[in-house]
């Protein structure tokens, strides 16, 4: 796998400040700085579902739509994860809500 971007796993643990879980998001090559909105939205799902580690570290209530807080090295990342459970399980939609702030603002004159 040198030369791919595959695998790409997390470390999970408790939760310590207030979160669902604390996780650490790798890359090819290295560890995420934060966490890469991709994996939290693989992760969040993760914590819904039955049996897998994620949940075992997780204290959720079983209602979905329901909001997990992966807490990161450089804060928390909020994903909103509705899901269902009847015969299989099955995650509808995992998303979050981004912002973005003006940084600049110019004028081109030709």
């Amino acid at each position: 796998v040198s030369k791919s971007v595959m695998p790409k796993f997390g470390l999970l643990a408790p939760p310590r400040d207030g979160g669902t879980v604390t996780a650490r998001y790798f890359m090819p090559w290295k560890a995420h700085p934060a966490m890469a909105v991709t994996g939290a939205q693989c992760i969040a799902s993760c914590a819904v579902m039955n049996g897998t580690i994620a949940q075992n570290l997780s204290k959720i209530s079983n209602i979905s739509p329901i909001t997990i807080t992966l807490e990161h090295p450089t804060g928390t990342i909020d994903v909103i994860v509705d899901w269902q459970n009847h015969d299989n399980f099955h995650v509808n939609s995992a998303g979050m809500l981004r912002t973005a702030r003006k940084i600049a603002m110019g004028h081109v004159f030709v």
